[in-house]
């Protein structure tokens, strides 16, 4: 096994995203409040043979805070990742319709595999990282969600190698910046 030792997280990001975390989900645990909570899918991540899907729960009149998953199979790689946020909503109306900035963290975790006997690969990834989005959500008849965002995330990457070279795997341990965007579509309750 080898461990690119350039490439690990920072131990500080690691708390940071497990602290976020917990709290995002133990926000979203209390009682759901009146059309206080959304369920969102992003439409465009199926183009990339992925599944990504928000609940988003109002805390104030002008807060949200947001969880994300992802699942994901593209052709040698599958995995997973979360994705907690905090938006500061900045229009005149109240909390989730307007403009808004969140602040986020995430983790992902693939696997990368190549099954062929003679040449194949097995290694894992895991990334952390964060980010900056500013978007916008319309609320339409207070039951339908319309969310659109785009921000920059940075991210640092750990692999492992199980089978094959650390070169066969390595875009999958990816340092550095990354464009995070979506539009989302969901139900208020």
């Amino acid at each position: 096994m080898h461990t690119n030792p350039l490439s690990k997280p920072y131990p500080l990001m690691k708390k940071l995203f497990l602290m976020a975390l917990v709290c995002a989900l133990a926000i979203t645990a209390k009682p759901v409040q009146a059309q206080n909570t959304l369920i969102k899918a992003n439409l465009l991540t199926p183009l990339f043979q992925t599944g990504s899907f928000y609940v988003e729960q109002v805390i104030k009149e002008d807060k949200s805070v947001q969880l994300g998953v992802f699942f994901t199979q593209i052709a040698d790689v599958s995995g997973y990742g979360i994705t907690p946020e905090y938006r500061v909503y900045l229009s005149d109306t109240p909390a989730p319709d307007g403009f808004y900035v969140a602040p986020f963290l995430s983790f992902m975790k693939f696997t990368i595999e190549d099954k062929d006997p003679d040449y194949g690969y097995k290694g894992k990834s895991t990334n952390f990282g964060g980010g900056l989005i500013a978007g916008r959500q319309w609320i339409f008849k207070e039951k339908v969600s319309f969310d659109i965002f785009i921000g920059p995330e940075y991210t640092n990457g750990n692999i492992t190698v199980e089978r094959g070279t650390e070169e066969q795997i390595d875009d999958a341990g990816y340092n550095g910046w990354l464009p995070r965007g979506g539009i989302a579509l969901g139900l208020r309750f």
